[in-house]
C-alpha cells in the first residue's frame, strides 16, 4: 500500500504531537515542532531514539542553514547530531547534503507501520492467561526493569528509564501497559494519542516469553483501548526486519514509510 508524501508527513508529525504531553511533564525532555523540522532531545536517555531531528522540509536555498542549525542544537547539548530522513523530507537531495557535511548513514532503517479504520475492526480472540493493565506511578521502575531486560540493555539503565517514564504516567493521552503471566510482568507497551491517531511504542518482551502469543495478546488489548478512545489510525515503528514486519501485516498493519538515520560523529 502506497500513501502520498503529505499523508506521510502528517503521520510522522502526529507521532511527535503525541509526545508533547510527555515532554510537558518530563524534566530534561524537549520536543520542538516547527513547520520546517522537528527536534527532540532528552538529558536522561542519550539514545538517537530520543535525540534527533526529523521531518526537515525546506527548499534547496535554506536546507544547508537548517542542517547547520541541527548541528548547533545537538553540539550545544554535547550530543552527536542525528537526522532521521523519511520520504516526506525536502529537498530530495537531503541525504547527499548530510553526507557531504560528514553525516554517516546507519543501518537498519526504521520501518513505520500503520493500521487505518480501527473503529470498524473486530478484535481477534486472545488468550486469557495473558493479563494486561496500565501501570501506576509507583510501578515506573518495574516497567523500566522489564523494558531493559527485553532490550538486553545494561541494568544501570533501569533507574534512568524509570525517571524518564514516571512523570508521564497519567498524562493526557499517554498510557503505559504491562503484560503479566500469572504474577510475573513479561512485556511492556506504551500508547500515545493525538486526536484520532495513536502511536504504539516501548514494546518489549522478556526473552523467555518470545515466540508465543504474549505480544500479540498485549497488542490486541492496547488496540481495544485505543478503539475505546476513538482512535482511527495506529502507528508503530520497528527495526526488527522482514519477519516481524510480516507478522505485523498479518495483524492488519501496512507499511507507511521508512526512515534512515544519519549521524555526525
Amino acid at each position: 500500500m502506497k500513501i502520498d508524501l503529505e499523508r506521510i508527513a502528517a503521520l510522522e508529525r502526529a507521532n511527535y504531537l503525541g509526545m508533547e504531553p510527555v515532554a510537558v511533564v518530563t524534566p530534561g525532555l524537549e520536543v520542538i515542532l516547527r513547520e520546517d523540522m522537528i527536534l527532540t532531545s532528552s538529558q536522561t536517555y542519550p539514545s538517537p531514539d530520543a535525540n534527533h531531528a526529523c521531518l526537515l522540509r525546506t527548499d534547496a536555498q535554506k536546507v544547508d542553514g537548517l542542517i547547520e542549525e541541527v548541528i548547533t542544537y545537538f553540539t550545544a547539548r554535547e550530543m552527536p547530531p542525528v537526522v532521521l530522513v523519511s520520504p516526506a523530507c525536502l529537498p530530495d537531495d537531503l541525504p547527499r547534503r548530510l553526507m557531504a557535511r560528514g553525516f554517516k548513514r546507519q543501518e537498519p532503517d526504521e520501518t513505520w507501520m500503520f493500521m487505518d479504520r480501527l473503529q470498524s475492526r473486530t478484535a481477534p480472540r486472545i488468550e486469557s492467561k495473558v493479563k494486561v493493565r496500565t501501570i501506576s506511578r509507583e510501578e515506573a521502575r518495574l516497567f523500566a526493569g522489564v523494558m531493559v531486560a527485553s532490550y538486553d540493555m545494561p541494568a544501570e539503565y533501569v533507574d534512568s528509564l524509570a525517571e524518564l517514564f514516571a512523570p508521564s504516567i497519567g498524562a493526557p493521552g499517554v498510557m503505559h501497559f504491562l503484560a503479566f503471566m500469572g504474577d510475573k510482568p513479561v512485556a511492556t507497551l506504551t500508547l500515545m494519542r493525538c486526536q484520532d491517531i495513536a502511536t504504539i511504542g516501548s514494546a518489549g518482551v522478556l526473552p523467555e516469553y518470545r515466540g508465543g502469543r504474549t505480544i500479540f495478546n498485549m497488542a490486541v488489548e492496547v488496540l481495544l483501548e485505543a478503539q475505546r478512545q476513538g482512535v482511527e489510525t495506529v502507528l508503530l515503528q520497528t527495526s526488527l526486519g522482514a519477519i516481524f514486519e510480516r507478522f505485523l501485516r498479518i495483524c492488519g498493519f501496512a507499511c507507511a514509510f521508512k526512515r534512515t538515520t544519519y549521524i555526525l560523529t
